[in-house]
């Protein structure tokens, strides 16, 4: 299903967003037909917006168009959220694809430090340079390293690994997407005890290696830059297993 400015439509062929990249987006999915952590990615959208000079409506119209769409469908859904530059206001959704959430994942490492004029924190359309890296290496995903050697995320996906029972991810310092999985996961791990360390991760020796995201929940890392990495473990099975208990809770909703 596709809506655009609140009905069945097309977005017009001279909108900037089509023409040069210039539009935002979130994806969202549903559990239980329930929109996850809608508000947390409003939150984000209109941040992302707000670089771009892009006008967004308010919350209670997104909530009225995600609510409409879910009802469309009796199946679980992916939720894509687009504002252009337009002016135009885009919801697509289509059914969540299981095998998604959890699968193995191969990595290569580009070299990539976001300009001040496009930080890693908005999220935009301009893709395609990653998405051609990726298949041009034959991965899933491209990890991307800043110009100081470390790891800061994947192209689509926030990274985190564990060493010594010791939960890393890179911090949210502007460079990187604050994902809203990556945030929910962080919360199952303080609530369980298991220790985070939010600073820079360099290549090395990890016990466990994850990606996560909305659609991959937290999936193993298997190899980087065609080397065996070390993918899964018992933090990791425990995270993912804490997560899931948290779409099912009345949260799940906000």
């Amino acid at each position: 299903m596709i809506l655009v400015d609140g009905a069945p439509g097309a977005v017009p062929g001279d909108d900037p967003g089509l023409l040069s990249g210039m539009a935002v987006f979130e994806a969202l999915r549903t559990y239980q037909r329930r929109p996850f952590r809608l508000a947390a990615h409003l939150h984000r959208l209109r941040a992302s917006a707000g670089w771009f000079g892009i006008a967004v409506p308010n919350d209670e119209v997104f909530a009225r168009e995600v609510e409409a769409v879910i009802a469309s469908s009796p199946v679980e859904l992916v939720i894509v959220i687009l504002l252009t530059e337009g002016g135009h206001r885009v919801i697509r959704s289509r059914p969540v694809d299981p095998s998604r959430a959890g699968g193995v994942i191969r990595l290569a490492t580009i070299p990539f430090e976001a300009p001040a004029w496009l930080p890693g924190w908005v999220k935009h359309t301009n893709r395609a340079g990653w998405l051609l890296a990726a298949r041009q290496r034959r991965v899933d995903e491209v990890l991307l390293v800043g110009s100081d050697g470390t790891w800061t995320e994947a192209n689509r996906s926030n990274i985190l690994a564990v060493r010594d029972g010791v939960l890393h991810t890179p911090p949210v310092d502007g460079r990187i997407l604050d994902g809203v999985t990556r945030r929910v996961l962080l919360e199952c791990a303080a609530a369980a005890g298991i220790p985070v360390a939010e600073t820079p991760m360099a290549p090395g020796s990890w016990d466990e290696l994850y990606v996560c995201s909305t659609l991959k929940e937290l999936a193993p890392v298997v190899l980087v830059d065609g080397l065996v990495a070390a993918g899964a473990g018992p933090i990791g099975a425990k995270l993912h297993a804490l997560f899931c208990h948290a779409t099912r809770t009345p949260e799940a909703e906000g």
